[in-house]
């Protein structure tokens, strides 16, 4: 089979989306103008690769983004187009569906299968990203979500399933490997250039490899534990970005998760379903030796290592870990980042009295975001020694329990440039201190 005539081929037609993605369209788009909300409609491209492709089509041959290789971003490229240009060519998009002789019902679960990956993989390298530090991540999620597209096409042309694994048996039928595949699809689709920047070959950078282990990971996920290469990709993730291994394996379980929580599709549901059945002939995997931690020595190793991430990866600018003393049922500071040679923070003892705020919030496992305007009304409503030395600045607390005993206090703020804290970060220091408890 020749590739360049099938791209064409394939190019030539304008491929359907999923059904429940099209319900969500035209409701979106059937709403007066005023309250057609671009961001819902970038999202609805974001949930359903073949939208984002049949988005992508329209600015494939814009000679400014050929020029610069650049990816245009969702919501910007609607803007572009302009809401009547918009919604004129979602209405004209069609469903995706099961129909006898032309889409039998297996090839319909298998190729939402392939695009329940491409999602995973795009949601695991914008995790693996943010925790790097880089907040440039569009690009490479639309990346991972158009990946499989040509592999999802072959198989709804063929209405078969593949002999070998999909993009093998791919890469034999046209005798080229899938990076070539690739390639002649942006072209002939045509898709922005941009996509060959970040998926073609080319000189590697952590941005290129990172997404190339994320769909990696995606892809093989029914291998698993079982595939050596598997588990050694997300522990190269894992160095790549200066994470912990876990940290790098849990963006993987959030993600396919993310996916299956809101399936547009069946399969949507089978990586996460891949990932509980993966066998393990009754060895965990090798990222796992170090999770059990016995002893107090191994416990504040990983409470230092943990506080290391607070501030140098989640970018905390005061990190201040408060060890519980059962004898004086009381708080004092263990280990910090930020605090002044000479602030009180480094003597003060937090009584656990009755009533009062730590006194409440110690009482069992849990988190605290405090915004400026609620640590006003925190120092108002209880009078605790912590609030007149630790600053007006908006912070985070969390406790840390080993079973049902209290170990300490986790407080995070940014004390020196008084920045937020966005969800995204605080949801990550909750999840840095929820899996330092299972230890």
């Amino acid at each position: 089979m020749d590739l360049d005539n099938w791209t064409k081929t394939i190019a030539e037609r304008r491929w359907p989306i999923l059904p429940d993605t099209l319900s969500e369209l035209r409701d979106a788009c059937a709403r007066h103008s005023d309250l057609i909300n671009f961001t819902d409609l970038a999202n609805l491209c974001l949930s359903d690769p073949f939208l984002l492709l049949d988005l992508f089509r329209v600015v494939g041959n814009s000679r400014a983004l050929q020029r610069n290789e650049s990816i245009p971003a969702v919501e910007q490229t609607l803007l572009l187009m302009g809401l009547e240009a918009v919604v004129t060519r979602f209405n004209r998009v069609e469903a995706l569906e099961i129909c006898d002789g032309k889409l039998d019902a297996d090839v319909y679960e298998a190729v939402g299968d392939w695009m329940a990956r491409s999602r995973v993989a795009a949601l695991i390298v914008k995790e693996w990203l943010s925790i790097m530090g880089d907040v440039k991540v569009e690009d490479c999620f639309v990346s991972a979500l158009l990946y499989n597209m040509p592999a999802c096409i072959y198989m709804l042309q063929r209405n078969q399933l593949p002999d070998r694994p999909l993009l093998q048996e791919m890469s034999e039928a046209f005798s080229a490997d899938y990076g070539q595949i690739l390639q002649a699809f942006v072209k002939h689709m045509p898709l922005p250039v941009g996509f060959n920047t970040l998926l073609g070959p080319g000189a590697p950078n952590k941005r290129r490899q990172l997404l190339k282990l994320a769909i990696a990971t995606a892809n093989s996920l029914d291998h698993g534990v079982e595939r050596s290469t598997w588990l050694v990709g997300v522990d190269t993730a894992a160095k790549m970005i200066n994470c912990m291994p876990e940290m790098a394996y849990n963006a993987v379980v959030h993600a396919v998760l993310n996916v299956a929580k809101r399936p547009h599709v069946v399969g949507y549901t089978f990586p996460a379903r891949s990932l509980l059945l993966l066998p393990s002939n009754g060895k965990g995997p090798e990222m796992k030796k170090a999770a059990a931690l016995s002893g107090e020595d191994q416990l504040a190793n990983a409470i230092r290592e943990s506080i290391r991430f607070l501030a140098n990866d989640l970018k905390f600018e005061r990190v201040l870990y408060f060890h519980y003393e059962h004898d004086q049922h009381a708080l004092k500071l263990r280990y910090q980042v930020g605090v002044d040679a000479d602030s009180p923070l480094r003597r003060l003892q937090v009584e656990l009295e009755p009533g009062s705020f730590f006194g409440v919030f110690t009482s069992k496992p849990q988190s605290f975001h405090a915004p400026a305007d609620v640590r006003q009304q925190l120092s108002r409503r209880y009078e605790d020694e912590f609030f007149q030395h630790v600053g007006d600045y908006e912070f985070a607390l969390m406790t840390l329990f080993g079973g049902h005993r209290l170990s300490g206090v986790f407080y995070v703020d940014n004390a020196r440039t008084g920045r937020v804290i966005d969800d995204s970060t605080y949801h990550r220091f909750k999840d840095l201190v929820t899996r330092l408890a299972q230890h």
